[in-house]
């Protein structure tokens, strides 16, 4: 292969950035290699770089979508799109989707989930990040209630986010509505033959409550938050998105999300 057949991903510690990385790369390179032996697992697609392709080949290590193709932050200023989930343009809805077409997960872990969902009827998958970070500050239990409660109390809740305080909150609340995934559940005898360590395991956990959100038929996900957006991809852009916007969201933040669009 020559060196543009070829680009590797070696930054982002998110999942779901990393999944953008590789759609990324596929838009441009013929084959996206990792450095995460997650990854490697999660999707056939990939392997993991060689201490030589690492010195051969160029890295792309940036979430965001580009606008021009090959683009990523170490070439400087350029222009992205993201986050608009419906109101992307047809014309990057059909680019990234030929791109994410190149990303297949891992037949056990398809299997697994689609038997998870046997009996799913219209789930409203709910996706809830608290941040841990600056951003703690724009989360709120109410404003996710707030688009809940407009559902039919009938309709099944699939929830998953990073704080377990706020899932028991959501769960002692809604009660049997609610649906999880639990960690560990899923422990392939493949993943194990492969030898797969702790680390390998929070993460196809994490991708598993991130592909069953992609089988939902809405997402409520978090502002700002790549979670949700990337289920809305694997998904086949077919859930219905509602991104709750925290009712005291600075104008600034805004900006510096959306900046580029």
């Amino acid at each position: 292969m020559s060196i543009m057949d070829i680009a590797i991903h070696d930054g982002s510690p998110g999942l779901a950035n990393r999944i953008k990385n590789y759609a990324g790369i596929y838009r441009t390179f013929r084959q996206a290699l990792t450095v995460n032996e997650a990854d490697a697992y999660i999707f056939d697609d990939l392997r993991l770089a060689t201490q030589q392709e690492l010195d051969t080949f160029p890295t792309f290590d940036h979430w965001r979508f580009p606008i021009i193709p090959g683009e990523n932050r170490k070439t400087g200023e350029y222009k992205y799109i993201d986050l608009l989930y419906e109101n992307t343009p047809k014309y990057f809805i059909d680019v990234y989707r030929e791109a994410f077409s190149h990303l297949h997960v891992n037949s056990d872990i398809v299997d697994y989930c689609v038997g998870f969902t046997s009996d799913w009827d219209k789930v409203v998958g709910l996706h809830i990040r608290s941040w841990y970070c600056d951003r703690v500050k724009y989360h709120s239990n109410e404003l996710f209630e707030s688009v809940i409660d407009t559902f039919d109390k009938d309709r099944k809740i699939f929830l998953c986010g990073d704080n377990s305080d706020v899932l028991k909150h959501f769960e002692d609340k809604y009660g049997d509505r609610i649906i999880t995934h639990p960690q560990n559940k899923y422990n392939h005898p493949h993943m194990a033959e492969s030898g797969h360590n702790k680390s390998v395991q929070d993460t196809v956990d994490a991708f598993i409550d991130l592909y069953l959100l992609s089988m939902c038929d809405t997402i409520v996900g978090t502002y700002a938050s790549t979670f949700a957006e990337v289920a809305w991809w694997l998904g086949g852009n077919n859930p219905k998105v509602i991104i709750p916007e925290p009712y005291n969201l600075e104008e600034s933040f805004r900006n510096r999300i959306f900046e580029k669009l």
